[in-house]
């Protein structure tokens, strides 16, 4: 969705609220699918032009699965769950948010707004009367598009979502900066070993990870589409704190909000008799409790998990490294 002659942010019109930006850039691809269909139904192509109407007919395609994306992303805009999706695509809530999380995901990276000027206008309301202009000299209706958008009018509506959005970005930054500090505090944790002092350094090495889980939690009221995601990072930290304080820190497991870490801080939650089922059934036992992840993709990580936990239990925290 990257695209040309971008402008720096300091040069951006004011943006509109975040689903009315997903709405506008929805129209837009639907400008650009009728005006493809119109041109199409009367082209003439000559008989040794070959190909030609292929390409034309993937041109449509890659417009169409455009909508698509965009569809899914205005969905979530508007609360739609993963299992709302599912149900719309015929398909599970987990084949749903495989399908589509990375898209929703890069929506929300950008700031959930229009990202360039090389499919309309940057000015969200130039955008919008240019829509309006084009749908009333098609079908004859007035504001068709404007219409649709509420901030277009609401100053108060896009001043939030500018608000929002700054504090996403610096909320991101705190997250990657309490990162960075867990692994000096881990280091200290680690040096105080055997001492008087390892108690409160594990204490402070635990009290990082919560930290991080309480930016997760805002960032899930803030950046709403992808509020699982956040919600389940959080878990995530909050786990691994309580692993800390009770001396099953994992030995090997990445330090990152990565699958392996959110599989192992699930496991550890689980009672002796849940994990002494089988292989299994552990794996689908987690799934219910990991949003987004499949019982397939928890199965790769479990031996390695399993051998954490253990490693941890007998020998105390150690280091979070990475598991190739």
């Amino acid at each position: 969705m990257e695209e040309m002659n971008d402008p720096p942010e300091r040069e951006r019109p004011p943006a509109l609220a975040p689903a009315d930006e997903a709405l506008l850039t929805r129209a837009q691809t639907l400008r650009e699918i009728t005006d493809a269909a119109l041109r199409d139904i009367a082209q003439r192509y000559p008989d040794d032009d070959h190909g030609s109407l292929l390409r034309d007919a993937l041109f449509m395609a890659g417009l169409a699965e455009r909508l698509v994306d965009q569809a899914v992303v205005i969905e979530r805009e508007r609360g739609a769950s993963w299992t709302d999706i599912g149900n719309a695509a015929s398909s599970s809530r987990q084949s749903a948010h495989e399908r589509w999380n990375t898209t929703v995901g890069a929506w929300v990276l950008m700031g959930r707004r229009r990202t360039g000027i090389s499919r309309g206008p940057a000015d969200p309301t130039t955008h919008a009367h240019y829509l309006d202009e084009w749908y009333a000299d098609l079908v004859g209706e007035q504001q068709a598009v404007s219409s649709l958008l509420p901030s277009l009018t609401d100053q108060a509506a896009r001043t939030e979502g500018d608000a929002r959005r700054t504090e996403a970005r610096q909320l991101h930054d705190r997250a990657e900066e309490l990162r960075k500090e867990i692994d000096t505090a881990y280091n200290a944790a680690m040096e105080a070993t055997g001492t008087g002092a390892a108690e409160e350094k594990r204490a402070l090495w635990a009290a990082k990870h919560l930290a991080r889980a309480e930016v997760y939690e805002r960032l899930a009221v803030i950046e709403e589409p992808v509020a699982p995601e956040h919600r389940r990072r959080a878990t995530t930290q909050r786990s691994l704190a309580q692993g800390i304080v009770r001396g099953h820190a994992p030995e090997s497991l990445p330090a990152d909000d990565g699958t392996r870490e959110q599989v192992y801080a699930a496991y550890i939650n689980l009672t002796d008799e849940q994990r002494s089922g089988s292989k299994r059934a552990v794996a689908e036992l987690l799934a219910e409790r990991l949003d987004g992840i499949t019982a397939a993709s928890i199965r790769k990580h479990l031996d390695p998990v399993v051998e954490a936990y253990h490693q941890g239990t007998q020998n105390g925290p150690r280091l979070p490294g990475r598991v190739t």
